[in-house]
């Protein structure tokens, strides 16, 4: 794959990796704030605002972060392929 992904090509792995529970991608689900890339570690940072999607339910958590998990390894899957960048890490909001 290419060097570095374009906007546009983030853009459409955002619509192509879904939330688990909903089927929504994370893109319709505005859980993507900001993506940036540190060249000198040719690593990109995913900003994440999972804060609203966890549960209230102390026992329910687990559950949201096997949920969060899946979205961040899909990502860093989908991000991976671009000669670019070695790794990806998220922060989480």
């Amino acid at each position: 794959m290419g060097k570095l992904p374009t906007k546009e090509e983030i853009v459409e792995i955002l619509k192509k990796v879904k939330d688990p529970e909903s089927e929504m991608s994370v893109f319709d689900l505005g859980l993507i704030k900001h993506v940036d890339y540190l060249e000198e570690k040719k690593t990109l940072i995913v900003t994440c605002d999972f804060l609203r999607r966890n549960p209230s339910c102390v026992g329910c958590l687990p559950i949201a972060w096997m949920v969060q998990k899946k979205i961040t390894d899909d990502l860093s899957k989908e991000f991976l392929k671009y000669d670019d960048i070695d790794a990806v890490e998220f922060k989480i909001l």
